[in-house]
């Protein structure tokens, strides 16, 4: 793994929050760590600034310099400002084949805490999930989830053992190709 950490736009239920809570190894790496970035937090007197995304890429992208996998929401305007800036980044979602299951993932999800993020997020998948799959499915660099019955911890441990080796920043902070 390199020195720099990695920035994983993740789909709604992926388990962004569930592998940072639970201090789970994310690699055999004992120096690596995860943050999950809300950004649901991007908000001031109930308003969210118009240009929400690009603060909350510049703390990714900090957060991801100084060594962490830093989990983020996957709001297309924020990885479009992304790309623009040449921050690099990877997706995970779940495959289109996944929708009943995941929906149906979301839905116990929201029964059990009855916040009203996980609310939001049911309400968008039962809505636009495909539509939203595919759009995250576009970026450069993407990781499909396949089978519901998945482990996040292992998700990652596959993305920086061999998906991130063949991949080097550069000095503005890309991904390329070696």
């Amino acid at each position: 793994m390199n020195k720099n950490g990695l920035i994983i736009c993740g789909y709604q239920g992926v388990g962004k929050s569930t592998l940072c809570r639970n201090g789970e190894s994310v690699t055999d790496h004992s120096e690596v760590r995860c943050i999950d970035l809300e950004s649901g937090n991007f908000w001031y007197d109930g308003k969210r600034p118009y240009d929400w995304f690009r603060y909350y890429a510049n703390f990714a992208k900090h957060l991801a310099a100084q060594g962490y996998i830093v989990f983020t929401s996957s709001h297309s305007v924020f990885r479009d400002w992304m790309c623009e800036q040449g921050i690099g980044f990877m997706t995970i979602s779940p495959s289109i084949d996944l929708k009943d299951e995941w929906i149906a993932k979301l839905e116990a999800r929201y029964n059990t805490t009855q916040l009203e993020k996980d609310y939001k997020a049911l309400m968008n998948a039962k809505e636009m999930y495909e539509e939203n799959v595919k759009d995250l499915q576009r970026e450069d660099y993407h990781y499909i989830i396949c089978d519901i019955n998945y482990r996040m911890s292992d998700v990652v441990k596959e993305i920086v053992e061999f998906m991130v080796p063949s991949l080097e920043y550069n000095s503005e902070f890309k991904y390329s190709d070696k």
